[in-house]
């Protein structure tokens, strides 16, 4: 009897494991990892940073044409999240086949599963397991993405691991600053930059006792004392360990639902 009773332990120890390994979405019950750990399957995040004049409500992702999201707002990375995102604040990816594979944005049909409109497809490969995001910008005809390997490998205590991708379609390239220092400068419209490192804590780049930590995005070469495109101020932004992408969209200049913002999104945490 002992003997039976700890053959089921070890079977529902393993049952939990593989249940702790593989989550779903909750809704579509499509796979999902985090921390870039999904075995052979490829890894998939997108953001989505459409710019349209009216704030959708109810986007659809699609990969080969089946649902596998939630009804989703601009500004989202998914699945996962980020800060000053609509997101969630987990590192999460979608379990995608390897290969080729189409991407689709649609708004459905109330109460239908078809698709309304179409906002955006494309034919991405997925080479490996490595993770991946496929960021969107733009709007109509104009919108385009752009496919970016995320480097999660391990982050040095007291620092952080950046890229940085512009998604602001009415400026030839703009600047980022932290704390008032120069990061990246002259990153064009789809651009990603390299990754790079920055010293977290009372090392930051600029750290001032009592400031809090602040990001600003300029035009290519405009003067530091002239007024940043978008700004954001958080903490969460600047943490030891962590691996982020930061990503503009919007438009510059402009109000609403075109407002231009500088977003964060968890590749992985630590």
């Amino acid at each position: 009897m002992k003997k039976l009773s700890f053959k089921y332990i070890i079977a529902a120890a393993a049952f939990f494991f593989m249940y702790a390994c593989t989550k779903n979405d909750g809704v579509t019950n499509q796979a999902y990892s985090a921390y870039g750990t999904s075995g052979n399957a490829g890894q998939l995040k997108l953001i989505l940073a459409f710019a349209y004049t009216v704030d959708y409500n109810t986007l659809l992702i699609k990969i080969n044409d089946k649902a596998v999201s939630n009804a989703l707002q601009t500004r989202t990375p998914f699945p996962g999240g980020g800060y000053n995102t609509r997101g969630s604040n987990f590192p999460n990816y979608l379990s995608v086949a390897q290969g080729s594979n189409k991407v689709s944005v649609v708004i459905p049909k109330k109460g239908t599963a078809e698709d309304s409109i179409v906002l955006y497809t494309t034919n991405i490969t997925i080479p490996d397991n490595a993770p991946y995001t496929l960021h969107i910008a733009d709007t109509a005809a104009n919108t385009q993405s752009k496919l970016v390997k995320n480097e999660i490998g391990k982050v040095d205590t007291g620092h952080c691991r950046f890229r940085f991708v512009n998604m602001i379609p009415n400026l030839p390239a703009v600047d980022i600053y932290l704390n008032n220092q120069l990061i990246k400068n002259n990153v064009a419209f789809m651009a990603a930059t390299d990754t790079f490192t920055l010293k977290t804590g009372v090392n930051a780049p600029g750290y001032v006792s009592g400031s809090a930590t602040k990001w600003d995005v300029r035009p290519a070469g405009a003067a530091i004392s002239s007024k940043a495109i978008a700004t954001y101020s958080s903490g969460n932004t600047l943490q030891s360990e962590r691996v982020m992408t930061i990503f503009t969209m919007g438009y510059s200049g402009s109000t609403g639902t075109r407002l231009p913002y500088v977003s964060f999104t968890l590749d992985k945490n630590q």
